[in-house]
C-alpha cells in the first residue's frame, strides 16, 4: 500500500517528466567526459612529444660534448684543422648517428671560436617529428645544441730548460723517413708544446713561458739587478785565469842636439880697445859679462803601438850682456927681405893688441836632447784581478790581454781589441768538498750557488755573480807559455760556450706578437736558439728554477697572479745527452783546472761529472720540495739508449721522464706534457 500510494502521489505533480528531467545529474557526467577529451589528449600527447625530444637532446648533447673535446684533444696549432674537424665530427656521429629519434639530417657546425681560436665550438640544430601532437598540427619539434671545449689552464708558470749543447747540432730521424736537426726538432716541438697548452691569459687563467737554454754556463746576467753581480760596485774587479804584459827597457840609445837660434838678437863684434906694443900675455880680453839662463824640460812618452819609449829633454838658454875677444898682432922687423924672387923693403912694425866686444840682447837658443829605449815584451800568466764595473754595462771596453805589437795569442788566434759582455756568468762560491757520494738530500750551508732562493748581499763579493769574460780567460803550461781559449767569436767552440740569452717568464696572447717587455716573439725567440757548448745539466735546472721559483730573485713577479688563484709550476727538461764536465772547460765556475771551484784540480773528468750529478740531484730535490713539477725528455738517437739515472731521478716521478728517439716523437712528447700540465674540459 504505501508503495502505491507513493506512486499515485507523484503522478498527481503538474510538471512530471521535464521537471524530474531538469534536475536530473546523471547525463552531465558523459557529456564533461566528452568535452574533456581533447585537451587531455593535447596534455598527455604533448607529455610524450616533449619527452621524446627531452632524450633526443640530452643524447645529442652528449654527441656535441665528446665531438668538441675529441676536436681540442686533436689540436696542435692554435686552430682547428680540417682533420681536427674531422675527428670531433667523427665522435659527434657515433653518439648521434643521423636519423636518431627520427631526426632530420643535419651538419654539426665544427669550428675555432672566434676571438678564441684554443677553443674548439660545436654547434648543432635540427627537428624531430612529433606524434600525438600532430593532430594538433604540431608536427616538428625543434632540437638545438651548442658547447664548447678548452683547456683549464689556470694559472700556471713553465720554464723551459732546453739543452742547446754543441751535440743539438748532430742529424736525428724526422720520423717521416727524412732527417733534421736535433736542435730544428726541439724548435719544432715548443711550439707543438705552446699550441697545445694555448695562450691562457685571461681574467680565468694565466700562463707564462720561460726559457733557460744551457750549455756550460746559462745567460742570464742582463736578467739581473746590477748590484746582484761582481762589477755593480763602481771599480769593483774579478779574479780571472788571464794574462797581463810586462814590459821592460835595455840600454837607452842617445841622440845628442845643437843650439838652434829661437828669439833675441847679437850685435857684430866691435873694437873695445886696441894698443900698440906688448907682449902676448899682455893681450888679455875683459871676462865676458854674459849671464846664460838654463831651462830644461824632460818627458817621456811611449808609442801605443811600438811601445818604444823616448824621453826627450829641451834646453832652451837666454843670454844677455857681453863677450870680448882679443886679437894679438907680433911686431914686425924693419928691412930688405925677400919676397919670393924679389927684394922687398919692409918698414917697421910694434905689436899690436884689439879688443873686439858683442853685446847679447835675450838672445834665446833651445837643443833637444833624445834618449830612445825599446821595450822587451813578455807575457805574465796567473790569476789576476779585472776591473769589470764597466764591462756589465754591455759597453765595449778595452780588452786587458789585447797589445797592438802582439795581435795574436801563442797558438796563433787573434785577439780582440775590445770586448762585449755577452750575458754569460760566473757562479757565486760554492762548496768545493761536495763529493759523488755526498747526501742529496740536503744542500750546504755554504754552497750559495745550490741556493735557490738566497739574495745576494751587495757588499759580499761571495754572494753575487760574475761576469763570464772568455776574451780574457786564458790556460797555462808552466810560467812563461799559455793558449787563448777563444777564438774570434765568442760562440765558436765549446770549451768557453756561452748560449743563448734566457727569458724570464712572460704571456703570450700568440706566437708571433712580442709582448710587453719582451724584444721578439715566441718564434722568433726559439728560432734564434744556438747549439753551442758542453753539457751541464745543474746550471740550467739550477736557474730554471731561480726564474720559476715565488721566492728570491723574481719573487715579486712569480709569488701571486693577478686573480688571486693559486699557480701551478712545472719545469719541463729536454736534454740530448747525459752530463759531461770537463776540466778544460771555462764556464759557471770559472776555467776548473786552475780555478779548482767544484773540486781539486786534479779531478778527472769521470769523477767531476760525478760531482756534477750529485749536485744535480741535489736540486732536484730542493726544486720538487718547493712544489715545483719536474718532467724529462730525453732525446737521442734509440741506439744511444736511455738517458743515465740522475736525470730520470730528477723527474717528479717515473711518468715524468720520457724518452723520444726522433723529430715526430719528441714533438708528442711536448703535446702530451702540455696536455697533461692543462687538462681538458667542456667549458660550455
Amino acid at each position: 500500500m504505501g508503495d502505491c500510494g507513493l506512486m499515485g502521489k507523484m503522478n498527481t505533480h503538474p510538471q512530471g517528466f521535464m521537471s524530474r528531467l531538469a534536475r536530473n545529474q546523471k547525463g552531465n557526467v558523459m557529456a564533461m567526459v566528452a568535452a574533456a577529451i581533447i585537451p587531455l589528449a593535447a596534455l598527455i600527447g604533448g607529455g610524450l612529444d616533449m619527452g621524446r625530444a627531452y632524450m633526443a637532446r640530452a643524447r645529442m648533447q652528449q654527441a656535441c660534448d665528446a665531438a668538441a673535446l675529441a676536436g681540442r684533444r686533436a689540436m696542435t696549432t692554435s686552430s682547428m684543422t680540417q682533420a681536427n674537424k674531422d675527428e670531433a665530427k667523427k665522435f659527434f656521429d657515433f653518439n648521434f648517428p643521423q636519423g636518431t629519434f627520427q631526426a632530420a639530417t643535419f651538419t654539426p657546425v665544427i669550428r675555432s671560436k672566434p676571438g678564441e681560436t684554443t677553443t674548439v665550438q660545436v654547434t648543432a640544430s635540427t627537428t624531430m617529428p612529433t606524434t600525438v601532437m600532430k593532430i594538433f598540427r604540431y608536427e616538428t619539434l625543434p632540437l638545438s645544441v651548442t658547447c664548447e671545449a678548452r683547456f683549464d689552464i689556470g694559472n700556471t708558470d713553465v720554464m723551459l730548460v732546453l739543452d742547446t749543447t754543441g751535440s743539438m747540432a748532430y742529424a736525428i730521424s724526422d720520423g717521416k723517413g727524412g732527417s733534421t736537426t736535433r736542435l730544428a726538432a726541439l724548435k719544432q716541438a715548443v711550439k707543438d708544446f705552446y699550441d697545445t697548452l694555448g695562450a691562457g691569459s685571461n681574467s680565468t687563467g694565466r700562463i707564462r713561458y720561460g726559457f733557460m737554454p744551457y750549455s756550460s754556463t746559462v745567460n742570464v746576467g742582463y736578467q739581473l739587478p746590477t748590484n746582484y753581480l761582481v762589477g755593480g760596485i763602481s771599480g769593483e774587479t774579478w779574479d780571472y785565469q788571464t794574462r797581463r804584459l810586462l814590459t821592460t827597457y835595455g840600454t837607452a840609445t842617445n841622440e845628442t842636439g845643437s843650439w838652434i837660434y829661437t828669439s833675441g838678437s847679437v850685435s857684430a863684434p866691435t873694437t873695445y880697445s886696441s894698443t900698440s906694443g906688448g907682449s902676448a900675455s899682455q893681450c888679455v880680453a875683459p871676462a865676458s859679462a854674459t849671464p846664460v839662463v838654463n831651462t830644461p824640460t824632460t818627458t817621456t812618452a811611449t808609442d801605443p803601438v811600438t811601445g818604444i819609449r823616448t824621453t826627450t829633454t829641451v834646453t832652451t838658454r837666454t843670454t844677455n850682456g857681453y863677450t870680448y875677444n882679443a886679437s894679438y898682432t907680433a911686431a914686425v922687423t924693419g928691412g930688405w927681405q925677400w919676397q919670393g924672387w924679389q927684394l922687398v923693403y919692409v918698414s917697421p912694425k910694434p905689436s899690436q893688441c884689439v879688443i873686439t866686444r858683442t853685446q847679447y840682447s835675450n838672445y834665446v837658443e833651445t837643443k833637444t836632447d833624445r834618449s830612445v829605449q825599446t821595450p822587451q815584451k813578455s807575457w805574465e800568466y796567473g790569476k789576476f784581478p779585472l776591473t769589470v764595473s764597466s764591462f756589465i754595462t754591455g759597453n765595449a771596453v778595452a780588452n786587458p790581454t789585447y797589445d797592438a805589437s802582439v795581435p795574436t795569442d801563442s797558438s796563433g788566434n787573434v785577439v780582440a781589441s775590445t770586448s762585449t759582455w755577452a750575458g754569460c756568468i760566473e757562479e757565486r762560491d760554492t762548496d768545493s768538498n761536495i763529493t759523488a757520494s755526498t747526501s742529496t738530500s740536503s744542500t750546504p750551508s755554504n754552497a750559495q750557488d745550490l741556493n735557490i732562493d738566497a739574495l745576494p748581499d751587495p757588499t759580499q763579493k761571495g754572494t753575487k755573480w760574475r761576469p763570464h769574460w772568455p776574451d780574457v780567460e786564458f790556460t797555462r803550461s808552466g810560467s812563461s807559455s799559455g793558449t787563448w781559449l777563444n777564438t774570434q767569436s765568442r760562440k765558436d767552440g765549446g770549451w768557453n760556450a756561452c748560449p743563448s740569452q734566457s727569458r724570464r717568464l712572460t704571456s703570450y696572447a700568440n706566437r708571433t706578437s712580442t709582448p710587453t717587455g719582451q724584444s721578439s716573439s715566441f718564434n722568433s725567440y726559439i728560432d734564434n736558439l744556438i747549439a753551442v757548448g758542453g753539457t751541464y745539466h745543474d746550471i740550467g735546472m739550477l736557474w730554471g728554477a731561480r726564474f720559476l721559483s715565488p721566492k728570491g730573485i723574481f719573487a715579486s713577479d712569480n709569488n701571486s697572479a693577478p686573480n688571486g688563484f693559486n699557480i701551478s709550476r712545472h719545469i719541463v727538461f729536454m736534454t740530448d745527452g747525459d752530463m759531461s764536465a770537463y776540466q778544460q772547460v771555462y764556464g759557471a765556475y770559472g776555467y776548473q783546472q786552475l780555478d779548482a771551484r767544484v773540486a781539486p784540480g786534479n779531478t778527472s773528468d769521470t769523477d767531476l761529472t760525478a760531482i756534477h750529478n750529485t749536485r744535480l740531484q741535489m736540486l732536484c730535490n730542493a726544486i720538487k720540495a718547493k712544489g715545483i713539477t719536474i718532467w724529462v725528455i730525453g732525446f737521442r738517437n734509440q741506439s744511444e739508449g736511455n738517458i743515465q739515472t740522475p736525470l730520470q731521478n730528477c723527474a717528479t716521478s717515473s711518468n715524468h721522464w720520457t724518452m723520444a728517439y726522433d723529430a715526430a716523437s719528441l714533438s708528442q712528447k711536448f703535446k702530451d706534457i702540455a696536455k697533461n700540465i692543462g687538462g681538458l674540459r667542456v667549458s660550455q
